[in-house]
C-alpha cells in the first residue's frame, strides 16, 4: 500500500521531533534525507506543484527542532537551490532535488572530516578529554584522537543519557573513558586538560546553543583554567542573537518525577554559552580563537 504525502511528512516529523538521541549535524542530515526522498514519491504531477510541496516541507522541518540551526540552514540552502530549478520538467526537477541533496550531505560529512583533521593538532598525546552530551562532530574527533592515547570523561548527560551512547563508541575507539553524573562535574573538570563540545547552533555572537549543562561546563573550565573548545560544522552558524533563540522544553515526565502536589517539573533540554567562556570554536576551515 502506498503511503500518502501527509503520511510521510508526518512520519519523517515525528521522527525529528521525538529523537533525544541524534547530535544536532545527524538530525540536519535527516532533516534533508527526508526532503531528498519525499522529493522522489510525492505524487505532485507538475514542476511548480513539487516545489511548492518541498518547500511547506521544508518549513515543517525547520520548525520540528528550533533549537537546532543546522536543519535550518540545510534545509534552506537545499531550497534555495531548488526555486531556481522551477522551470524543468518534472523528472528532471526530482533528479536535481536528489541530487543536490546529496552534495549537501556529502559537504556536510566533509566538514567533519576536516574539523577532526584540526583537533588532532590541537590535541596533545595521552590528553584527559572531557564531553558533554553525544555529538556525531566530537565522535569523529575521539576516533581520530585515538591515535594520540588520548582517555575521556563522559558525563551522562541527563535526561535523555545520551553520555551512554558516548561511551559505547569509544569502547569501539579502544579510548580509555571515565562515566560521571552531570553533578560531578565540579571535580572532574579540573582534572582534564581539555574539552570538547558540539553544539546546535552557534548564533551571531559566538554563543553556543547546546545541550544544558554546557554553560555549567564552560563555568567550571573557566574557573580551572581548562580550554573549552567548540567543535561544529559551518552549516550550524545562526543569524540569531541571543534573545531571540527559542530553547525547546521537553515533556517533564522524562525526569521521572512522580505527581506531587505544587511541583512543576522543567525539563528544557538546551542552554546557550556567551562567547567568553569558549576558548575556541573549530569548525571545517579551521581554528577560531576568542
Amino acid at each position: 500500500m502506498n503511503i500518502s504525502n501527509e503520511q510521510f511528512k508526518q512520519e519523517r516529523l515525528q521522527a525529528i521531533i521525538s529523537d533525544r538521541h541524534s547530535g544536532a549535524a545527524e538530525l540536519g542530515r535527516l532533516a534533508l534525507q527526508a526532503l531528498a526522498d519525499y522529493s522522489q514519491i510525492c505524487d505532485k504531477s507538475d514542476t511548480p506543484g513539487l516545489l511548492q510541496d518541498m518547500l511547506i516541507f521544508g518549513e515543517a522541518l525547520k520548525e520540528a527542532r528550533p533549537s537546532m540551526a543546522t536543519i535550518v540552514n540545510l534545509v534552506d540552502s537545499w531550497c534555495e537551490w531548488l526555486k531556481n530549478e522551477h522551470e524543468s520538467d518534472p523528472d528532471q526537477f526530482r533528479a536535481i532535488a536528489l541530487n543536490t541533496a546529496l552534495d549537501l550531505l556529502n559537504q556536510s560529512a566533509d566538514a567533519i572530516n576536516q574539523i577532526a583533521h584540526h583537533v588532532v593538532d590541537l590535541i596533545d598525546e595521552d590528553s584527559i578529554v572531557l564531553t558533554h552530551s553525544y555529538s556525531s562532530t566530537v565522535m569523529a574527533c575521539f576516533q581520530a584522537l585515538a591515535s594520540k592515547g588520548v582517555r575521556a570523561i563522559v558525563t551522562e548527560s541527563r535526561p535523555g543519557d545520551e553520555g551512554l551512547r558516548v561511551a559505547q563508541k569509544l569502547v569501539e575507539y579502544a579510548i580509555s573513558t571515565e562515566y560521571i553524573t552531570d553533578a560531578q562535574l565540579g571535580l572532574f573538570v579540573p582534572l582534564s586538560h581539555a574539552i570538547l563540545i558540539g553544539a546546535d547552533s552557534i548564533l551571531a555572537d559566538g554563543s553556543v546553543v547546546n545541550k544544558a549543562g554546557t554553560k555549567l561546563i564552560a563555568l567550571a573550565a573557566k574557573d580551572a583554567g581548562i580550554p573549552l573548545y567548540v567543535c561544529t560544522e559551518s552549516f550550524k552558524r545562526s543569524q540569531q542573537n541571543f534573545d531571540e533563540v527559542q530553547l525547546e522544553e521537553m515533556d517533564g515526565s522524562e525526569l521521572g518525577v512522580p505527581h506531587l502536589p505544587h511541583v512543576t517539573t522543567r525539563n528544557i533540554y538546551f542552554d546557550i554559552t556567551p562567547p567568553e567562556l569558549i576558548t575556541a570554536w573549530i569548525n571545517e576551515h579551521g581554528i577560531n580563537h576568542s
